[in-house]
């Protein structure tokens, strides 16, 4: 067998200093520089200290010297522009609620910050003077992640309402009620529920006696409304709706009947102002016979341009538009704020003897009114009006001030989506501008 050659490699000195010498230098400037960035750099590169903030209730908004930085229950590292025990001004801040904080020294570290940074930790109770502000703001929230639809894996809807409302604690049930006509999803029915067993235990999780109340609460509620039997069954899961189908409650449930007033004989009031004929459907109540025209609304652009932008003439950029339904002669294309101006504007254009009238988009049930004494103009036509009522889904009850308080995102349309269908409501966000959306005022007292 032949026998191999091994070749040796023998380091030189350097400098004079031996290999072993120098080699156990170098390994030990290499550890030290690991070290370094484990231990050190981090704390050199990073403040080094976690900002910890509790909060009753939880989820406000932690500030560093006016800079947003995390919320509370959360760990929020320091900033590194900040020196070591650097007085800094926190506060937390939840809307609805008055802010708390102040002026702290805030301990830094260097060393380990990696793996065990210095912790720093304060608490506050926030208070607020109005819990029904804080409770119509959530179910504000809540009414426009209603208009989202159903969640999916990919969206999700959190629970705003209830989360409002273990805020609060216990406060009047109003606000639900009018959040209520806005439950129109299976996310948003959980929610609604949530809130109601946390608006009757101060925010806690309910008792057994206390949760036999608030569904006690709920039916009674469910029994003052007609029509919750039909909408439960077309909101819950496939079984738990079949078993409310089957129920006495469901196959009984009827709306009462509709009570309309006589119609008034004789010859109605009437008055033209700027083009528009009024005339006259109840004491007091004058309603255009037509929606606006397209010159009489180009003339308050005139005079007031900056409502062009919501304004969008469909016949002009495209002649041929196959949406647009009303003719060349009516306006469309305008948002409802722009209508809700124009109608402002018509109120200086009202004569002397009407001094104590204003111009305003009509309600829906202004409109009906108008329909069913046959003043309706567009009767057989495609095409929807803007309305001055906020839209809501469901007609629940509610007391007026807490409709008011909870409003909605969008704004209600009467109209019909085809010719021969009747006249039925819908929606859009007051900002949106359609082809088929027009407008008709409305003359009333100022009162």
């Amino acid at each position: 067998m032949a026998q191999e050659n091994n070749d040796i490699v023998k380091l030189k000195p350097i400098m004079g200093v031996k290999p072993g010498v120098y080699l156990t230098g170098l390994y030990l400037l290499i550890i030290f520089i690991i070290l370094f960035i484990v231990f050190v750099h981090h704390g050199l590169v990073n403040y080094g200290t976690i900002l910890i903030v509790t909060t009753e209730p939880a989820g406000a908004a932690v500030r560093v010297n006016g800079v947003y930085l995390g919320t509370s229950g959360t760990k929020i590292p320091m900033p590194n522009s900040i020196k070591p025990n650097e007085t800094v001004n926190i506060q937390v801040v939840l809307p609805g609620f008055e802010s708390e904080g102040g002026d702290y020294p805030v301990p830094g570290r260097v060393f380990g910050t990696r793996f065990f940074p210095r912790t720093f930790k304060l608490e506050y109770t926030l208070k607020t003077n109005n819990p029904m502000g804080v409770l119509a703001n959530a179910a504000s929230e809540y009414a426009a992640w209603t208009f989202g639809g159903e969640p999916t894996e990919a969206w999700q809807v959190p629970l705003v309402l209830s989360e409002g409302a273990y805020r609060v604690g216990t406060v009047n049930n109003e606000i639900l009620k009018a959040a209520a006509r806005f439950t129109t999803t299976r996310a948003a029915l959980r929610d609604i529920v949530r809130a109601k067993t946390f608006l009757d235990n101060g925010g806690q999780a309910p008792s057994p006696a206390a949760l036999t109340n608030s569904i006690s609460d709920m039916l009674v509620f469910l029994s003052e409304n007609p029509g919750t039997a039909s909408w439960l069954a077309g909101l819950l899961p496939a079984e738990s709706a079949a078993v409310v189908r089957e129920s006495n409650w469901y196959k009984n449930e009827s709306l009462p009947p509709v009570a309309l007033p006589e119609l008034e004989t004789g010859t109605a009031r009437q008055v033209s102002v700027s083009g528009l004929l009024f005339r006259e459907i109840s004491s007091g109540l004058m309603i255009s016979d037509t929606p606006v025209s397209k010159t009489l609304f180009e003339t308050f652009l005139t005079e007031n341009p900056e409502w062009q932008n919501h304004y969008i003439d469909y016949f002009e950029d495209d002649p041929g538009h196959p949406t647009q339904v009303y003719g060349n002669d009516i306006v469309t294309g305008i948002s409802w704020y722009a209508a809700d101006a124009f109608c402002k504007w018509m109120t200086q254009r009202l004569p002397a003897s009407m001094s104590n009238m204003e111009v305003l988009l009509p309600s829906q049930a202004d409109l009906e009114f108008a329909e069913y004494k046959g003043l309706f103009a567009v009767q057989g036509q495609v095409g929807w009006e803007w309305c001055y009522d906020p839209f809501a889904p469901l007609n629940f009850t509610a007391s007026p001030d807490a409709i008011q308080a909870v409003g909605s995102p969008e704004r209600t349309l009467y109209g019909r989506q085809t010719p021969n269908s009747r006249l039925v409501r819908a929606s859009l966000p007051p900002d949106f501008r359609s082809p088929i959306v027009t407008f008709r005022p409305l003359i009333g007292s100022r009162e």
